[in-house]
């Protein structure tokens, strides 16, 4: 291999390499924090959840290596570009052809490569994932039992408990369970204990002094009281576990048992029905998206080979758009080939000869100078360099006779104006991102019709707010790493310690700005964010037909009046009419285990100091005694029969921190648990410091590196470095969430715990850092 093509492979191997670990970055954050709830609250085995994780990474290899390929060889060859390198090739008399054959062999080696993910290991890691999702993940069973909270777990059964010692025994127990239709047994015990065997397939629960109550609920006459000392009853918990299929589907088939699937819906007659459609499609596809890795060869060298503002960073910016074209192109091309309006094999293969078609015409004109008009990709940064300048210009009128210790100082300027340049880049980059992935993923559960896209344009509107916190986390860690390396890379850095200027005097305006904007953010999160969030809730409700209203009424069953301790139960609630239907109200003693009064009712309104009774029975007992009395009509004193039926289900992120407390508090009055919003507001303030800690771990970074970080490939390793804390940073609040939610940790361990741990981690490491 000649001089040349070693030189141009190692301009595009780093950029391509940092481009692949940026979208798996991407993809495994989502898939984490979707999984990790369901891992901690099945208490899931380290090793299997690495397992499940390892299974997921050849299936985002398969779409991320073209991404990545095409913004590997953009993003070298603005470099080269950038510093006129390739006009110098030109005079030289080297053609695109000659330049591009390192290029097309690498691109050659990835086809071949993503060829084998597409064909053979991507399928049959999609299989082993889904047989280890249902055998070792969801086939697990963990019985949380909270004093308070309304236990519904185990089929046919309701378990409430009041205290709940430190050994796990259970103090004043109540066991609903129905077996059959109208028959039910309510039992009333003075202590407890739930039992599960070690393989978590069977379990006993097992119940001390207590009184038990079989009745049908349609003939109060068949009443049958009895006591009892110890009692033992055996729970199937095989009965918890849904029953998911193992049979191959279209992604988990390689590509013979497709080939086969697709020739024998072939010999069935009639039209091409939607099985048929999958396959043919899954086939192509299969084929396409390998494929991309030759043509963007073409189009990476036709667009490289000009000259574009911004070096590096602008052919990165460039490679994004086209790539969330291309993107677009295959998903949307996909789903009107689900519908019918493609064909499969059109549906795939449009974009790659679009590829083709503009790829051979930027190639093959590559060598002119002017045949492309030049889009002005840089305006943002000439704007940004503009304001900077002036602000520059401002700074030094007057200010000459300050120190440099004085803030903010020319110092500080200089710094921020490189910060807040890369940081505007990054920012409107992802922001775009977010909103393309949001738009294209939604677009698959949609109709297809005018009126519901128009609708779903306005729901990315609405969700603009929540891209703009995540672009913000995203480019303020970004823009750190690169305006601070870059400094590094330059020799800057040194300068100012030269000069006398500690690294920590220097970077001062970057940490300030992290500072700022945390208690902007949690404002930010508290009123714009969660108004934003609901009518989004509200435009989504449109397009997928679901019943609009400000909220969906919380259907819980069963509630519990916290002071009296009176428990209701009910079969279904109509909050319009204020109707409850089948209503059954248990009042427990006070100081042994057993009920006071059972009362039924076919229907109960809900008044404003009680409930109405309509049609049922009451049983009163005293002692040894009981009596029975049927009723068309009676009223059950409730002060608080609004509050504790209609109460409405809000989502969390829709509501306000004020909100959340009350909301919080209201439910834990009725047994109903309110985890999830306890810790929505905590996680909410504590989420506000993450701009800080982002940009806290940059610094650090580029402090700890010193002289390593000096050139580009000391710039793409602060870089990686830099993505990778935040990486671990993002995945620790996601499994210190799944802790909380799961009841492992206190809300505020769960909410502030990664918080503390990376804002130490980062001081430690500034501090330890060369100044």
């Amino acid at each position: 291999m000649k001089i040349l093509d070693r030189y141009l492979l190692r301009e595009i191997i780093p950029s391509f390499l940092l481009s692949l670990g940026f979208i798996l970055f991407l993809i495994l954050m989502g898939e984490i924090f979707n999984l990790a709830e369901v891992f901690f609250a099945r208490k899931v085995p380290f090793k299997v959840v690495l397992e499940v994780l390892v299974y997921l990474i050849p299936s985002m290899l398969a779409i991320a290596l073209p991404l990545a390929f095409m913004a590997g060889v953009l993003g070298g060859l603005a470099r080269l570009s950038s510093d006129r390198e390739t006009e110098a090739l030109r005079v030289l008399g080297i053609s695109p052809a000659r330049f591009s054959k390192p290029i097309l062999l690498m691109g050659s080696f990835l086809f071949l490569v993503d060829l084998c993910f597409t064909l053979w290991l991507t399928p049959a890691a999609n299989y082993r994932w889904v047989q280890v999702m249902v055998n070792s993940v969801l086939s697990r069973v963990n019985l949380q039992v909270e004093p308070g909270r309304f236990i519904e777990a185990i089929p046919g059964k309701v378990i409430f408990i009041q205290n709940k010692q430190k050994d796990g025994l259970w103090q004043r127990v109540f066991l609903y369970q129905q077996e059959e239709p109208q028959k039910v047994q309510l039992v009333l015990a003075e202590s407890g204990m739930m039992i599960l065997k070690p393989g978590n397939k069977k379990g006993w629960l097992q119940l001390e002094n207590g009184k038990s109550y079989q009745l049908s609920l349609d003939s109060a006459d068949s009443l049958n009281l009895s006591k009892f000392n110890s009692s033992q009853q055996v729970l199937y918990l095989s009965l918890l576990f849904n029953r998911f299929s193992l049979e191959k589907q279209a992604r988990e088939k390689n590509i013979l048992e497709l080939w086969r699937d697709w020739q024998r819906q072939k010999k069935e007659k009639g039209p091409i029905v939607q099985p048929e459609r999958l396959t043919q499609l899954e086939i192509n596809k299969r084929l396409a998206l390998p494929a991309a890795c030759i043509l963007f060869v073409f189009l990476g060298v036709g667009l490289g080979w000009r000259r574009w503002p911004g070096g590096r960073m602008g052919g990165y910016g460039l490679s994004l758009i086209v790539v969330s074209i291309y993107y677009f192109l295959l998903i949307y091309g996909e789903q009107r080939a689900i519908k019918g309006s493609f064909s499969p094999w059109l549906a795939m293969w449009l974009p790659n000869l679009l590829l083709l078609f503009f790829g051979l015409y930027f190639y093959l004109t590559a060598w002119k100078r002017d045949v492309f008009i030049r889009l002005n990709l840089g305006s943002l940064k000439n704007l940004t360099r503009k304001i900077s300048q002036q602000w520059l210009r401002i700074g030094q009128s007057g200010q000459s006779e300050k120190s440099q210790t004085s803030f903010p100082s020319f110092l500080d300027r200089y710094v921020f104006s490189r910060f807040l340049g890369i940081f505007s880049l990054i920012f409107l980059a992802m922001l775009m991102i977010l909103s393309l992935t949001t738009f294209l993923q939604r677009l698959e559960l949609i109709s297809g019709d005018q009126q519901s896209i128009k609708l779903l344009f306005l729901f990315v509107w609405y969700k603009l707010p929540e891209f703009f916190l995540q672009a913000v986390l995203v480019a303020a860690l970004v823009a750190a790493s690169l305006s601070l390396g870059n400094l590094l890379r330059r020799n800057e850095i040194l300068a100012f310690i030269t000069s006398g200027i500690s690294y920590y005097r220097a970077v001062l305006s970057v940490l300030l700005a992290g500072l700022i904007l945390s208690p902007l953010l949690f404002f930010y999160q508290d009123r714009i964010l969660s108004r934003s969030n609901y009518q989004a809730e509200e435009i989504w409700n449109l397009i997928s037909s679901r019943p609009v209203r400000t909220f969906t009424y919380l259907n819980r069953y069963w509630v519990r009046a916290k002071e009296t301790g009176e428990i209701f139960h009910y079969d279904l609630l109509e909050p319009r009419e204020k109707i409850i239907q089948r209503l059954l109200i248990l009042v427990p003693q006070n100081q042994s285990p057993g009920l006071c009064r059972l009362v039924f009712a076919r229907k109960a309104l809900i008044k404003d100091q009680g409930l109405g009774l309509q049609e049922g029975w009451e049983w009163t007992f005293s002692g040894e005694a009981s009596r029975l009395l049927k009723f068309d009509f009676s009223e059950f004193p409730l002060p608080e029969a609004k509050n504790y039926f209609l109460k409405e289900w809000k989502e969390p992120s829709t509501m306000t921190l004020a909100e959340l407390r009350k909301y919080s508090t209201d439910l834990e009055e009725s047994g109903t648990p309110a985890t999830r919003f306890r810790l929505e507001a905590a996680g909410r303030k504590a989420f506000s410091l993450s701009i800080l800690i982002l940009i806290l771990l940059a610094v650090s970074l580029v402090s700890m590196i010193g002289t390593k970080g000096r050139g580009a490939k000391g710039l793409i390793l602060l870089l990686g470095l830099s993505l990778a804390g935040g990486f671990v940073y993002w995945q620790t609040m996601a499994v210190f969430r799944s802790l909380g939610m799961s009841g492992a940790l206190s809300v505020f361990m769960a909410a502030w715990s990664p918080q503390i741990i990376f804002l130490l981690v980062g001081i430690y490491f500034l501090l330890r850092g060369r100044t």
